[in-house]
């Protein structure tokens, strides 16, 4: 059988991450469906990405270890009422597991890999950039209760933050929901300043050969 490319592997994981957006499930969503099409969803990333990492040993132990991390946390939670503790450190998890793919996906961008795998690499980094804000910001929306200004009708969960993170990222701020702790205003800077330098740096990674 013939092995999956890298090419393929990316692609998956750029289809992955647009379901993740597209069927967004709150973090606090306790349901059997909720919690396996988590576990899918975690699953399929960690299955794709496992591969990139063959030369980069560290990366892999850590990348496993996220992962596992959440796998025994979700089955020790169950369906019961998922405690503060659990969230916190469910959160803190999955937004450690995406930086370091985020890492992985930048390096792979500096390598010496096709244009293909680089403008793949380079896609699935901004989309992930954009979800990996939305955990941070429900993460801050969880330790600090008034960290965001949101509308009446709007939920403290992750599909309204993913919302709000992919609207930061393209800088369109359509100002209904906003930041309000210091440290809040603080990761949007963040993210804006990537939303904006991270396409420039990718472009000029496409036309300067590989160093």
């Amino acid at each position: 059988m013939k092995p999956i490319s890298n090419n393929q592997r990316l692609s998956i994981l750029l289809v992955t991450l647009l379901v993740s957006i597209l069927v967004p499930f709150s973090k606090q969503d306790d349901t059997l469906f909720g919690q396996f099409f988590s576990l899918l969803l975690l699953a399929a990333i960690i299955h794709v990405v496992r591969p990139l990492t063959e030369n980069r040993l560290a990366l892999r132990r850590w990348l496993l270890g996220c992962g596992y991390g959440l796998f025994l946390l979700t089955f020790l939670t169950g369906q019961e009422q998922v405690p503060l503790w659990a969230s916190y450190t469910g959160l803190g998890l999955i937004i450690a597991l995406y930086t370091l793919i985020l890492v992985l996906l930048m390096m792979h961008l500096f390598s010496s890999a096709s244009m293909d795998e680089k403008l793949l690499a380079a896609i699935n980094f901004y989309f992930l950039t954009g979800i990996t804000f939305g955990f941070l910001y429900t993460l801050l929306g969880l330790l600090i209760p008034n960290a965001f200004s949101l509308p009446s009708s709007s939920t403290f969960d992750w599909p309204a933050f993913v919302y709000f993170s992919f609207i930061n990222l393209t800088t369109l701020g359509y100002g209904d929901i906003t930041p309000v702790a210091p440290i809040a205003k603080s990761l949007v800077v963040i993210e804006a300043a990537i939303g904006v330098l991270s396409p420039t740096v990718m472009i000029a990674r496409f036309v300067r050969p590989a160093f």
